[in-house]
């Protein structure tokens, strides 16, 4: 793995910079209604190298644990959405259109396991940045806790809950066919609950993969045993996505769905703001 890390690294470069290029127009086009029917593909392809990045993230800060994860995620993600799809459990009856594409096996686009990814992965990296604290240890990596595990599937479920009006209403990846009382964009309140649970499920994976990354570096000093490479690129890719969510939805008449994102954004700034500012003048200072 360290071998392949400069190659990895410069594969996240790429892959980040496509997603830069493409973030501005994407917002713009879905805003205004203007995405042509030869770009319809675009949104399979951005959630895939959202996810793919991430996995990259992961692989090159937490070596073969990271790779691990990243599939045990992309495995379990697909497993849950195909028995959702088929069965209508957990989530609820719903049909995966024909927007996103290839799907697997007919059935769950292939997109959606690298979004689950993309936002487990974001959701767990925006969580310990509000969690952290001045005198964080190394052991805070080793202890999966209670308060890591719900804060970060409860942002996950946050995101959901501003994505799921624009997946259903505005870009069509899926229908629901049966909503059932649900006064929230016709999205049944069954499929929120069964996203929490099974954020809490990949969460609970991903920082275990962690904390085994992290002993083995606390063994062998001369491996990282934090996040070395782009620390902030979960955190970015959370916010890149929730405001692209804000603003569509309120864009499109949605407005519940992005007061909502509003207010985690609100929420995130008041815990990170203070915190970048001091952290910038302590720079200052010590320079």
């Amino acid at each position: 793995m360290q071998q392949l890390s400069p190659r990895l690294t410069l594969l996240s470069v790429v892959l980040f910079g496509i997603y830069v290029f493409l973030y501005p127009g994407s917002i713009i086009l879905v805003a205004l209604d203007r995405v042509p029917v030869w770009a319809i593909w675009m949104g399979s392809a951005l959630l895939i190298v959202q996810g793919t990045l991430m996995g990259l993230w992961l692989s090159i800060n937490f070596s073969r644990w990271g790779v691990v994860a990243s599939m045990l995620i992309l495995f379990l993600a697909w497993l849950v959405e195909h028995i959702g799809a088929t069965t209508g459990f957990p989530f609820g009856f719903y049909t995966y259109t024909d927007v996103l594409q290839p799907k697997i096996w007919g059935v769950v686009p292939m997109a959606i396991p690298f979004a689950w990814l993309l936002t487990v992965g974001a959701a767990v990296g925006t969580s310990e940045h509000v969690l952290a604290r001045a005198d964080r240890a190394v052991l805070d990596d080793v202890r999966v806790s209670v308060t890591k595990v719900l804060t970060a599937a409860s942002l996950a479920l946050l995101l959901d809950v501003t994505i799921e009006p624009f997946a259903v209403n505005i870009n069509h990846y899926w229908t629901w066919n049966d909503s059932g009382h649900s006064s929230y964009y016709g999205i049944p309140t069954t499929n929120f609950a069964a996203w929490w649970c099974t954020s809490v499920i990949l969460v609970l994976v991903l920082l275990e993969r962690r904390r085994a990354a992290t002993l083995a570096g606390m063994r062998a000093p001369i491996r990282p045993v934090a996040p070395s490479f782009w620390p902030w690129l979960p955190l970015t890719l959370y916010l890149t996505n929730l405001t692209m969510f804000v603003l569509v939805n309120l864009a499109r008449g949605q407005v519940m769905a992005a007061f909502i994102g509003a207010l985690i954004m609100f929420f995130l700034g008041w815990r990170l703001l203070p915190r970048m500012v001091r952290r910038i003048g302590e720079e200052v200072g010590g320079a």
